[in-house]
């Protein structure tokens, strides 16, 4: 054969590769299930969180940085049982980024 003839028909075989591979996949109910699954994960308030703290410490930030995000984060989830608490949190930390320099 030459090189021409194997050419053409590796390109036949390719184009029903794919053609196989999207009639597997395609509208199927298990794909449909596992596309919504992920969805509903992409939707949850956990997945957000750390997708935010991901993007967050992608950006290599300093430690102080570190800090007030996770203050942040827990603040916002009211971890801290009343304000008053949380002010107290929020100047303990501030001591700390002034006594380590940060």
């Amino acid at each position: 054969m030459s090189e021409k003839e194997i050419a053409e028909s590796q390109k036949g075989t390719e184009n029903l590769k794919t053609e196989s591979w999207q009639r597997k996949s395609s509208g199927t109910k298990y794909n449909k299930r596992k596309y919504k699954r992920i969805q509903r994960i992409r939707a949850r308030a956990s997945y957000r969180l750390f997708r935010n703290l991901y993007d967050f410490l992608k950006k290599k930030p300093d430690i102080a940085d570190i800090l007030r995000k996770f203050y942040g984060i827990l603040d916002a989830k009211r971890s801290f049982g009343s304000i008053r608490n949380a002010e107290y949190a929020a100047e303990s930390l501030n001591w700390v980024l002034k006594d380590k320099g940060g």
